[in-house]
């Protein structure tokens, strides 16, 4: 692990000629020790990760990429007190350090990957108030067989007759099994294209909740993404929810959108599937708590605009 992590932090530290000397020795080692771990800080605490993982990486490219987590926990503890999350898709706790603020928080963090479960163990483990669980979360349940595809820090399940048997349920009954997280506060889900299957199966926990929720919109190979992600936001719209806040997969705020009228957001769909661009991330509030969340983040961007002088153009266009 020590040599894993001198080389990562080289090649983070690097630049030009440098890092390209040094990117190339991280894959050799990727290739030769089969990805060995590497411990870096995130988000403020030291977690155990592969040597493959690009998370270090694009934190240090991007600065505002993982970052609205710890807006919403802060905005939370402000508004409600403690933070109770679940976190669906939990990889080795990288956003559970970018929520975590105080040492009473609650979380259950689900991930279903064998070897990022048992980073996640490592990272966490010691935390009291921190649940592992390896569940599948869907939108139905099921026993069946998976095979585990890794890339690039993330993990896909493919459902195949030779792969591991694991169990698939809907998220309301994962809650059922673990009562700390009955009275959760946020919802992230962040699973590599299911997480509206999640979203589909945690009826109850919306219902009576009514949690902060933010997940991923991501194709993927999904033929029937348009229709799955409208389908989604209608059923947020009838489990008491109004409005949502997108963002780039950079971490940048795009506005805000009304659930009663998708259009100008099929339109960013449109340009999402015809376009070099990602994802998107979708962050769901009680209306009265998303306008003043909103009204928060639009200070926050227009805060650190480099070109000062259209500050107060930019918060205009905001619309508020």
């Amino acid at each position: 692990m020590v040599v894993a992590t001198v080389v990562y932090k080289k090649y983070l530290a690097s630049r030009g000629l440098r890092r390209m000397a040094w990117s190339s020795v991280r894959k050799a080692l990727v290739k030769l020790l089969h990805d060995p771990t590497c411990a870096l800080p995130i988000h403020g605490r030291c977690l155990t990760l592969p040597l493959s993982h690009p998370l270090p990486d694009f934190l240090t490219q991007n600065p505002y990429y993982d970052r609205l987590p710890r807006r919403i926990s802060e905005y939370v503890h402000r508004k409600q007190g403690l933070l109770n999350c679940i976190d669906v898709g939990a990889n080795i706790g990288d956003t559970l350090a970018s929520f975590y603020i105080d040492d009473e928080d609650i979380f259950l963090a689900i991930e279903p990957n064998p070897r990022f479960n048992e980073l996640l163990s490592e990272n966490w483990g010691w935390n009291k108030n921190v649940t592992v669980a390896s569940d599948i979360c869907s939108s139905s349940s099921s026993d069946a067989a998976f095979e585990v595809r890794e890339k690039a820090g993330t993990a896909s399940l493919l459902q195949t007759e030779r792969g591991i048997k694991m169990s698939r349920r809907t998220l309301d009954e994962v809650v059922d099994d673990h009562p700390c997280a009955a009275g959760a506060n946020v919802l992230k889900v962040d699973t590599d294209g299911h997480d509206f299957e999640v979203i589909a199966g945690a009826r109850k926990v919306l219902a009576r909740n009514h949690p902060v929720m933010l997940f991923e919109c991501d194709a993927f190979d999904n033929h029937d993404y348009v229709e799955d992600c409208l389908r989604t936001l209608d059923f947020i719209k009838q489990s008491g929810y109004g409005n949502f806040l997108l963002y780039d997969n950079s971490g940048y705020l795009m506005g805000r959108y009304a659930l009663s009228d998708l259009s100008p957001f099929r339109n960013l769909l449109f340009y999402q599937l015809t376009s070099r661009f990602w994802y998107f991330d979708i962050l769901v509030m009680t209306d009265e708590e998303l306008l003043e969340f909103y009204r928060a983040e639009i200070d926050y961007f227009a805060d650190k605009m480099p070109n000062k002088s259209l500050q107060r153009t930019a918060v205009a266009a905001a619309g508020l």
